[in-house]
């Protein structure tokens, strides 16, 4: 019997706290995996207004406007020092400019941002191009301006409906502002919206997640992004001894249900999609292909090399790792970040593909790595007794028990040497 079905979000592996100090790699020497797999370009806009209560990400809260000009000038700085040294032929199939948020930037700054990964990079023609959002930021003007440059899905961080949740959350926009935002985005007509939920609110009920998933329906989102709340260390939450509500697993279920009534598909504990037509999406493996991000705060992903500007939660340390981007010089050298060995590399595969869609495609991993994937990972084959695996028509996949565990189950896939650089991490601080 799982009590607790929150262990941890894997959104990737190894995760970042897992990474550490490397003995300055060139980055240079890996470009050459660009010209063989997909690839997408990340850029990282740290700014917030504010600081939510439960946000545990790289961000910098209240900057102003000359140390964002800085900021797109080291931004600058880093794209062309790495496209100088790529060679001929990259293409990228998507661009991502997360954050933060994203439209803290002038409007100035939004269109000279794009003009450099304009300049210094190919993206393939119909490259979605996705930015994330908040209300308070979300003004008719920038989204405009947005959708002419090129944006074509647009995520907006919305989490409750209900105002004293909002309060819980330490989100600083209304219900009203977040509704004057999503009004504004579907004026504009983006193609695809997605909107962020989050259940598990202290003093939230399932009855009042409910009324906030229909309320973004009435918004018609092609996509929605429902998250549990988790409380990390050094949050405004974690310091208040916040905890989740016991209501959580019955929100999930109950949105599930909803969601699926609705027309739309679950591509993930947290991910669904509108389905067009009544088709489905279809998927394919993932874990192959390659991230380079540019930024402070962003990770790329170079086949076996990942590697970010150290991970920091704290204030003070996120803008020390700030100023720093900002006055490098050689942005080439990788400092920080981790060398996947083979036996990571079929973990992060694993990971990936099972808590997503359609799972482990066996033939798949019997052609990259020689082996049976069940025979390679037992635990599969325990999860299916338990019914939280099932194993037919060539596929690995979770139930939709074992879909709602993936926090639970994702964690325990993790090989223990990330879990000890993970937990001597958290000792040392959590930065």
């Amino acid at each position: 019997m799982i009590t607790d079905p929150y262990i941890q979000y894997m959104y990737s592996y190894p995760h970042k706290t897992a990474y550490m100090p490397l003995d300055k790699l060139d980055v240079r020497d890996y470009f050459s995996c660009l010209l063989s797999q997909e690839n997408s370009l990340y850029v990282h806009i740290p700014f917030c207004q504010y600081k939510c209560g439960y946000c545990n990400l790289f961000s910098v809260a209240g900057a102003e406007g000359l140390l964002m000009e800085e900021y797109i000038n080291a931004v600058e700085r880093q794209m062309k020092q790495y496209s100088e040294a790529m060679p001929e032929g990259v293409v990228f199939d998507d661009l991502t400019i997360g954050g933060g948020t994203p439209l803290m930037l002038s409007e100035e700054l939004l269109e000279r941002l794009f003009s450099l990964v304009e300049q210094y990079f190919v993206l393939k023609p119909d490259a979605p191009v996705i930015m994330e959002t908040s209300p308070n930021q979300t003004t008719l003007q920038k989204l405009r301006l947005i959708k002419r440059l090129g944006v074509t899905r647009l995520s907006i961080g919305v989490q409750s409906f209900v105002e004293e949740e909002l309060t819980v959350l330490c989100r600083k926009h209304s219900v009203m502002r977040a509704r004057q935002a999503l009004e504004a985005i579907r004026r504009v007509n983006f193609d695809t919206l997605n909107i962020d939920l989050i259940y598990g609110i202290p003093g939230q009920s399932v009855s009042s997640m409910l009324y906030s998933l229909e309320q973004a329906l009435l918004y018609e989102p092609e996509e929605l992004f429902i998250y549990p709340l988790y409380i990390k260390p050094g949050t405004a939450l974690w310091h208040r001894g916040a905890k989740r509500a016991d209501t959580a697993y019955s929100c999930y279920l109950e949105v599930v249900q909803r969601l699926l009534a609705a027309g739309y598909q679950q591509l993930s504990m947290r991910r669904f999609i509108k389905k067009k037509n009544g088709e489905t999406a279809a998927s394919k493996p993932c874990g192959y292909s390659n991230t380079l991000s540019f930024g402070c705060g962003g990770r790329s992903y170079l086949s076996n090399l990942h590697f970010c500007t150290p991970y920091a939660v704290k204030q003070q340390q996120c803008k020390c790792e700030l100023d720093h981007y900002i006055g490098q010089g050689d942005m080439t050298k990788i400092t920080y970040g981790l060398l996947l060995d083979e036996e990571e590399m079929k973990r992060r595969y694993v990971i990936k593909n099972l808590l997503f869609d359609r799972g482990i495609r066996e033939e798949d991993y019997l052609a990259h790595y020689g082996e049976v994937v069940t025979e390679a990972f037992p635990v599969l084959k325990e999860w299916e007794q338990k019914e939280y695996v099932s194993v037919k028509e060539g596929f690995v996949s979770l139930t939709a028990r074992g879909r709602s565990y993936s926090d639970y189950l994702g964690p325990m896939l993790m090989s223990d040497e990330v879990v000890s650089r993970m937990k001597a991490w958290r000792d040392g601080g959590f930065h």
